[in-house]
């Protein structure tokens, strides 16, 4: 695996996480971005809403627009991962244990 496909993961990751501490698990993408660079990813919205729509397709999280506004939710699917419940989502990085 390269490089760029850990960090992929990763951020895939660190969006579940974000979501799963957001009041309500919702979050718009600004927030996301925000957020995941202040926890060491350098990327753009347009980055951080290319993941959300991999992970809407997981069905990990859902998503909403609001005017020019992405809003995102934590589904089941991306609970689960983030408790390490049922089978792993493809391309996600699995949270560390404790």
């Amino acid at each position: 695996m390269s490089w760029k496909d850990h960090l992929t993961e990763d951020l895939r990751l660190v969006i579940l996480r974000i979501l799963s501490e957001a009041p309500g698990h919702r979050a718009n993408s600004s927030i996301i971005q925000t957020a995941a660079n202040a926890l060491g990813h350098h990327v753009t919205r347009a980055q951080v809403e290319q993941q959300i729509g991999y992970l809407s397709d997981l069905a990990a999280v859902t998503k909403d627009q609001v005017g020019a506004v992405l809003v995102v939710t934590l589904g089941q699917p991306g609970d689960d991962h983030l408790r390490r419940l049922g089978t792993p989502l493809p391309g996600v990085k699995l949270p560390s244990l404790g």
